[in-house]
């Protein structure tokens, strides 16, 4: 498949998955939006309308960062990391409150874009280590500035569901560029108590958490959510109730066409609806971590990795939130719930993976020599004895 992919260009395969999740997307969010829009006095098609246009936003995004070469964001990944960390501050300052959150502005999510930025730095300042990849200085203290930052912002909102998958791309990016596992390791266990004590202090996050842990018979509105979006799933049985027949949707999952559309999808397409997104969603998550295997240079690999763990991030979230294993959070399922900054940019990522899988593409890149680095395949990459990139 891989030899198949570079042979023919863009990763073909990549590219009809997202398109068919965006494509039955709409059908979800209409049949998940109508009654809520109604009771708005809104059109029954109002959100599905809305979300059209994003569609095809995202569907024009997909193409120009396919066009443009994946280089330009080892370049630009300060700015667009410091664009993103901008807004996101002016809305906490703003302090317009969704939910107990400061997440948005100018109705966009800015920690959307602060994500895309402090992945695009990490994997550029892990490509242009070389041999000093196990050093202190590159394990730890480079990524600890982006981290950092991000932490801070993040936890002022309070957005920890975002937090922590900021923390695991990191994670995530340090183990495949081969970064040094004691380092790591001791990073790790020292986050643990940090992130647990910011997750009790904060009321938003406290009250989730208990009402996670506890079962007092009693369905407070932290629980609410994730109560009905089980129900939802048991309704569904094997083939689901059918397309516009839930019955959970109905005033009992608020807003069910953004953070528990999984549920829906659960209660009208039931076991087999269910089974075959979380294949489609398999078949895109492969297809991105193939595009990393076969990049030429180690800045494509690395941000291969990174764009599509972020987006199982996203897929893992919701599904967990909606099956009752994690705490309620509100992370998208990307691509099917009602779009928004998060379909744009994870548009834009599929659109960058297409260009890695490109073998044209990323020429432009100078990294340094690498004496031992490691690939998925074969625990090698080739050493590239290259001046350094000046980023």
């Amino acid at each position: 498949m891989t030899a198949m992919t570079q042979t023919q260009g863009m990763n073909k395969l990549l590219l009809f998955v997202t398109l068919a999740l965006m494509c039955f997307g709409c059908v979800v969010i209409y049949s998940a939006s109508a009654h809520f829009a109604e009771t708005k006095n809104l059109p029954a098609e109002y959100f599905l309308t809305k979300h059209l246009y994003k569609v095809l936003a995202s569907v024009v995004i997909l193409g120009v960062f396919y066009k443009i070469d994946y280089a330009l964001w080892k370049v630009a990944s300060r700015v667009i990391f410091g664009v993103g960390a901008i807004l996101t501050l002016a809305a906490i300052v703003s302090g317009g409150e969704v939910k107990g959150a400061s997440r948005w502005i100018f109705g966009i999510q800015p920690s959307e874009i602060m994500k895309f930025g402090f992945v695009c730095w990490i994997c550029a300042k892990l490509s242009d280590a070389g041999d000093e990849i196990k050093s202190l200085k590159c394990t730890i203290i480079q990524p600890a500035v982006p981290l950092l930052i991000s932490a801070i912002l993040l936890a002022c909102q309070p957005n920890f569901s975002m937090l922590i998958m900021f923390c695991m791309l990191t994670l995530v990016s340090l183990l495949v560029a081969g970064a040094n596992y004691k380092y790591i390791g001791v990073s790790v266990l020292a986050s643990f108590p940090v992130i647990a004590f910011a997750l009790i202090f904060k009321s938003h996050s406290r009250k989730r958490l208990m009402a996670f842990f506890s079962d007092d018979g009693k369905m407070g509105d932290s629980q609410w959510q994730g109560r009905h979006a089980l129900e939802a799933l048991g309704n569904g049985g094997l083939f689901g109730t059918g397309v516009g027949m839930g019955e959970q949707k109905l005033g009992y999952l608020p807003e069910a066409h953004k953070d528990v559309v999984y549920a829906v999808i659960g209660e009208e397409f039931g076991f087999v609806g269910t089974f075959l997104v979380l294949g489609t969603f398999a078949m895109l998550f492969s297809q991105g971590y193939n595009i990393a295997r076969s990049s030429t240079t180690r800045f494509g690999r690395y941000l291969a990795v990174a764009l599509t763990t972020s987006l199982f991030l996203n897929f893992i979230i919701h599904v967990c939130v909606c099956v009752g294993l994690f705490p309620t959070t509100g992370q998208p399922l990307p691509f099917l719930s009602f779009g928004g900054t998060n379909l744009l940019l994870s548009a834009a990522f599929i659109g960058i993976l297409l260009n890695i899988s490109r073998p044209t593409t990323g020429k432009s890149i100078r990294e340094p020599y690498m004496s031992s680095p490691m690939t998925f395949e074969t625990g090698r990459f080739t050493n590239f004895r290259t001046r350094r990139s000046s980023v």
